[in-house]
């Protein structure tokens, strides 16, 4: 079934537009299963502008997770409301218009698979069948790629410029989707916005035998700690990756048992991080952000988040070494996000099906591999813009994320060719959602709105 409801919009003046504004729809669109019928739908909110003088581009935006919706995308940073992102839990956070608005350059198509957003499973007896399918790493992508071209076909906008944007997981499915659309339905893709991916899980979940994640974490607790003291200097962050990516590296090869290299890291570990020497030598100098976020404050009988250090809570139990404690970030958004999304889907009066912003349970059914190990988009992003000359992609982080630390896309991107630049790394101050920030939004912005003028002077 499918039903589109126009919502009003009564935005236009922070928009920078007059009437020429489509409403937006909410719609969902059905995929097909191997039976020929349908099998499960994506929940669809788009936002379209009415072409001027030439047809418009359409980005497509996607969440993470598994089993995160778009709507952080879409209240944080895209879309024509946002939401403050900090405050308590039961705090109601008013729609408010966003200056930021990515609608003034390009059309905005939120794309949500089953189990977020308004997404579903068709109820049947094939329904079983299709969840197994569908919450797995490649059959997630195969579902969004199905989804997106019917709406393009649709709406008769296949030839459009289509720019796609993820975010964490949604940064990893972005260019698997681009070379699926490419080869299930022919559909070119102009440009890729990958906002805190995280690009190969190889590089985070490892032996604790090796550097890797040890030494990606460093430059982020960093700016955490800078953060925290106020005194946040992005060029201080160049030693430290320096010495991450060096001594930290041969100290930690040469292994605890070496009291020297053992030393050093400590004391330099120590610096970086801002933690107790104690907690740094008791952890050998391996700390990960687990051990951060339960000690950077505890003496101050608080917890930090790993999605954005800088934000606090309380410390539920202070006498246990690893408390079960909510990530004081992320947990408290959830409420407000799922009341704003319910308030904006309800504007024009229409009774609408329960917005999912997250759902435990796709993550805790996703089948992780296949049997081709753990997933990664770094392949096929080589791929894509070896075979598109006009592919353009940009790779956006948050300095301080614990979650998906912008240092280790650094030196993974840096394993790549150059592709006469058509592929960059931005960085920004704030952690996982730094577009909360307003200055790391406005320039994010500008940032996206680059790309596409670049895309635009393409023949």
């Amino acid at each position: 079934m499918r039903r589109a409801f126009a919502i009003a919009l009564v935005l236009l003046t922070a928009l920078g537009a007059r009437a020429e504004v489509d409403l937006p729809l909410i719609e969902r669109i059905a995929v097909q299963g191997e039976n020929g019928k349908p099998v499960a739908e994506a929940g669809v909110i788009a936002f379209l502008r009415k072409p001027a003088d030439a047809p418009r581009p359409v980005a497509f935006v996607i969440g993470g997770g598994p089993g995160t919706s778009s709507a952080y995308l879409n209240l944080g940073a895209l879309g024509p409301q946002r939401i403050a992102f900090d405050g308590a839990a039961s705090e109601q956070r008013p729609l408010v218009p966003n200056a930021e608005s990515w609608l003034p350059f390009t059309d905005l198509v939120f794309v949500d698979p089953p189990g977020t957003g308004q997404g579903r499973f068709v109820p049947g007896k094939s329904e079983a069948r299709a969840r197994e399918q569908i919450w797995s790493v490649e059959g997630d992508i195969d579902f969004l790629a199905d989804a997106i071209a019917t709406w393009l076909r649709k709406y008769e906008r296949i030839g459009a410029q289509i720019v796609l944007v993820g975010q964490s997981y949604g940064g990893l499915r972005t260019p698997r989707l681009a070379e699926a659309l490419h080869r299930r339905h022919g559909v070119a893709v102009s440009g890729l916005i990958l906002v805190s991916p995280i690009l190969d899980y190889g590089w985070r979940y490892h032996a604790r035998t090796s550097p890797l994640s040890f030494m990606t974490l460093l430059p982020s607790f960093a700016a955490a700690r800078m953060e925290s003291e106020g005194t946040f200097d992005a060029q201080k962050l160049g030693p430290i990756q320096d010495y991450a990516s060096t001594a930290f590296v041969d100290d930690f090869l040469k292994g605890p048992r070496n009291r020297e290299a053992l030393q050093r890291m400590v004391v330099r570990v120590t610096a970086i991080t801002g933690l107790p020497r104690s907690v740094v030598e008791a952890a050998r100098g391996r700390v990960d952000e687990n051990l951060f976020t339960r000690e950077f404050a505890r003496q101050h009988g608080k917890v930090v988040s790993a999605y954005d250090p800088a934000v606090t809570g309380d410390d539920p139990d202070p006498s246990v070494p690893r408390p079960d404690f909510s990530d004081p970030f992320l947990a408290a958004l959830k409420p407000p996000l799922t009341a704003a999304m319910d308030n904006a889907l309800r504007v024009a009066g229409k009774p609408v099906v329960p917005y999912v912003v997250s759902n435990d349970t796709v993550f805790q059914n996703w089948r992780w591999s296949d049997g081709h190990g753990l997933p990664e988009a770094v392949t096929a992003l080589r791929k894509m813009l070896a075979l598109d000359r006009g592919l353009r992609v940009i790779v956006a982080h948050g300095y301080s994320d614990l979650q998906t630390p912008y240092f280790e896309s650094a030196l993974i991107l840096a394993q790549l060719p150059d592709f006469n630049g058509r592929l960059e790394l931005r960085t920004y101050r704030g952690g996982h959602m730094f577009y909360g920030r307003d200055e790391s939004r406005r320039q994010f912005r500008r940032d996206a709105e680059a790309l596409f003028a670049a895309l635009a002077k393409r023949p």
